[in-house]
């Protein structure tokens, strides 16, 4: 099945690509799409389980045990539903981060001169403390 490659690929890509965004607001069109994704892997999980447990009795093992080869299709087929249920779980939670994403509003990037200006002022913070003459004592109590 070539689609599965193609997912295979398109992940990689993915993964590749979002190291790093131009726009931050981007990842918003992201997880809608890796929402999208998760659902539809979903799915094709659940109909591999099915195909499975529907056709373990046309199995064998390449030593020709029919017995074993049933065993085998059906711990996978209970294999590939428990990966449904954890690809499930994940798409709950990536709902949830979609939706915090989506109440964010993205700043634009601080120009080069902002950039600058806001280390040296960092510095100066830094350099006037270091500089800085210990408070005075506390009073006594009582006095």
């Amino acid at each position: 099945m070539a689609d599965a490659g193609e997912l295979s690929e398109a992940a990689r890509g993915l993964a590749h690509a979002s190291r790093l965004f131009d726009d931050p607001a981007d990842s918003y069109t992201v997880l809608g799409e890796l929402q999208s994704a998760l659902i539809s892997l979903h799915q094709s999980l659940q109909q591999l389980a099915a195909m499975h447990t529907r056709l373990a009795g046309r199995t064998s093992t390449d030593a020709g045990d029919r017995a074993d080869g049933r065993e085998h299709a059906l711990t996978a087929a209970m294999r590939l539903e428990s990966a449904a249920v954890h690809v499930d779980r994940a798409t709950d939670h990536l709902m949830v981060g979609f939706a915090e994403n989506g109440q964010i509003a993205w700043l634009p990037a601080p120009s080069p001169a902002e950039r600058a200006l806001a280390e040296r002022a960092d510095d100066l913070e830094i350099t006037s403390s270091d500089r800085a003459d210990p408070p005075p004592p506390a009073p006594a109590p009582g006095r």
